[in-house]
């Protein structure tokens, strides 16, 4: 993450790169592994930037498209996080006896998959 002395602007622009790796990481490393690449301390110190930039570019005028920008990258790493967490409780139901509602799951590569494509429309 860059130096906090920097313009908003650039720390904004690596907080929008930092979220598009994080987010390739949670779609992309097997569920069991995320820890082991240590995700959860990436995905830590990207919230406390996040809100720290936002509450900075709040206090600015004109720091509306500041804002938007900030909450669309948190948006792309929460969206793969419920990427994730979908497909661990979907492994999880997996081994329950279905519940008889006749919906089949979608498969764990389908689900990453779907995300993945959505990503295009962010970048």
């Amino acid at each position: 993450m860059s130096r906090t002395s920097d313009p908003p602007t650039a720390r904004i622009a690596a907080l929008e790169r930092d979220a598009d790796a994080l987010r390739r990481a949670f779609l992309t490393t097997p569920v069991f592994a995320l820890d082991d690449h240590g995700l959860h301390a990436h995905f830590e110190d990207f919230g406390r930037t996040a809100l720290a930039l936002f509450r900075e570019t709040a206090r600015l005028d004109g720091g509306e498209q500041s804002i938007l920008r900030i909450e669309a990258a948190y948006h792309r790493v929460h969206e793969a996080l419920q990427a994730v967490a979908t497909l661990a409780l979907s492994d999880t139901a997996a081994a329950l006896p279905a519940h008889g509602n006749g919906r089949a799951e979608p498969s764990s590569h389908d689900l990453r998959q779907s995300v993945i494509r959505r990503d295009t429309q962010f970048s």
